[in-house]
């Protein structure tokens, strides 16, 4: 059962469970929608979005900020002015982003986009029948991921970073990454979901429910978290 919307708790006005996800309207802003399209198509598209041209066009914009390494090398000019973004330009990115070099799914997928590999241990190559061929001994730990000294993230690497995070849902991190790069996305008014549910069996009877109501997009001051909280009581039936 559906705890906070069994027919015995009485809410003002009959309304039914208020929304739990209260935030930024976001989708609109960075996902591109073809608006010829059907209903059903438009589905498809939000399950494989891809960014928006005013998403990429800020990207771009921002990309020719941090962009200060110029080469001869014609397969390096990705820009008009034929610089892109060396190690130091990188670094410099992913501090304003998130702090500090090393966190963060955009500075993984950076380091791949600028010719990062796992590097792979020959002894430890998993063997023909699914077994390590190192035997059970210990769980060697994940190679520590780098950017390459010289290596060189394109414009079209950039972007494919932030596609990357689309991909993952990662909207707010997007809109967050764009506001401290100098590009933040207009307001586009509220996005309202009941994400979060609460179930239990039918043994059990929910006399008392919490609904926790927010007008504005969370978080903020009142509420730390972009999920609204919600609780109830039970007893035995």
């Amino acid at each position: 059962l559906d705890a906070m919307n069994v027919p015995e708790i009485q809410r003002k006005d009959k309304n039914p469970p208020p929304p739990t996800l209260v935030v930024p309207e976001l989708i609109s802003l960075l996902v591109e929608i073809d608006e010829s399209l059907s209903e059903e198509d438009r589905k498809t598209a939000y399950e494989n979005p891809c960014l928006s041209k005013d998403a990429k066009e800020r990207l771009e914009r921002i990309y020719l900020r941090y962009a200060t390494f110029s080469s001869s090398s014609s397969e390096q000019q990705t820009t008009d002015d034929a610089t892109t973004m060396n190690i130091s330009d990188v670094e410099r990115w992913l501090i304003d982003i998130n702090g500090r070099v090393g966190r963060g799914s955009e500075f993984r997928n950076a380091a791949k986009e600028m010719g990062w590999v796992e590097p792979v241990d020959v002894e430890d190559e998993a063997s023909s029948d699914g077994e390590s061929k190192g035997g059970g001994g210990a769980k060697k730990e994940k190679a520590r991921i780098v950017l390459p000294q010289d290596g060189i993230l394109s414009l079209e690497g950039f972007v494919n970073v932030y596609e990357s995070e689309l991909r993952e849902g990662k909207f707010w991190g997007i809109a967050h990454d764009l506001a401290v790069m100098g590009e933040a996305l207009p307001d586009a008014g509220v996005f309202e979901s009941r994400y979060d549910r609460m179930y239990c069996s039918a043994s059990l009877h929910p006399f008392a429910v919490l609904d926790t109501v927010s007008t504005v997009p969370c978080p903020n001051k009142s509420e730390p978290s972009d999920h609204l909280p919600i609780a109830a009581s039970f007893v035995p039936r």
